[in-house]
């Protein structure tokens, strides 16, 4: 940590994850479409980030629907994508499927892994299977480590893990050293709270650090390609 704090002055900007924590992207305008940013990129996959997404699930490649909480979601993804904690360091895109919360967790991970920050983006039940066979290779400690310390973690699907009382210990644990320890942390639900365990939910709850956003839309997938918008406004022919 010492080390990286002297090399933070007088690059880092009020809000960011280095005037946090020392690490993290600083405060940036987002370039996702500069190909310089690609010249040195690491193998996704140890990330977890599916290479299919580098393209598709991006800031600049998400369509406006005219939906104020799909608004809200893209801007506090906007937000978090520049390094910009100082509204909290935990996002929660709570919804129905189809609304773009993969979407935009996705395109979160993909700006902090680009600037060179571990990042772990995984689906939880491929999280939890993961840890299991930890078990097997005696590779758990080291997994759940990589999965609590990393810079950026990215839970998707949250909730919809079976093998409830083991996942929810697991869950639990994962989620609790990030709270504690103010790390980020961007999670995608298709439930309620209430059906969350409560230490869980109580942690993702948390005003003082968490933006929690309730998305209120339709499956994307089956809506009609006329009622989408893009950034520029125009809808789509």
């Amino acid at each position: 940590m010492p080390a990286a704090a002297s090399n933070m002055a007088p690059e880092a900007e009020a809000g960011s994850p280095y005037d946090y924590y020392g690490c993290g992207p600083r405060l940036k305008r987002l370039t996702t479409w500069e190909p310089e940013r690609w010249k040195n990129l690491r193998d996704p996959r140890m990330a977890g980030l599916p290479a299919a997404t580098r393209e598709a699930m991006r800031l600049h490649t998400w369509q406006e629907r005219d939906i104020p909480s799909l608004r809200e979601a893209y801007f506090a993804a906007r937000n978090l994508a520049r390094g910009n904690l100082s509204w909290g360091n935990f996002l929660v895109l709570a919804g129905p499927t189809g609304t773009g919360k993969t979407h935009l967790a996705a395109a979160i991970a993909w700006e902090w892994f680009e600037d060179g920050c571990s990042v772990v983006f995984a689906r939880m039940d491929d999280l939890l299977d993961g840890l299991r066979a930890g078990y097997e290779n005696s590779t758990y400690r080291q997994r759940l480590e990589i999965t609590r310390r990393c810079e950026l973690l990215v839970l998707d699907d949250l909730g919809t893990e079976a093998a409830k009382d083991w996942a929810e210990e697991k869950v639990d644990r994962i989620i609790d050293w990030r709270y504690i320890n103010r790390l980020p942390l961007v999670v995608t639900t298709n439930v309620r709270g209430d059906e969350l365990a409560p230490r869980i939910a109580s942690r993702l709850a948390d005003r003082s650090c968490s933006i929690v956003i309730q998305i209120e839309a339709t499956d994307y997938r089956t809506e009609e390609p006329k009622g989408r918008i893009n950034q520029g406004g125009d809808k789509e022919k």
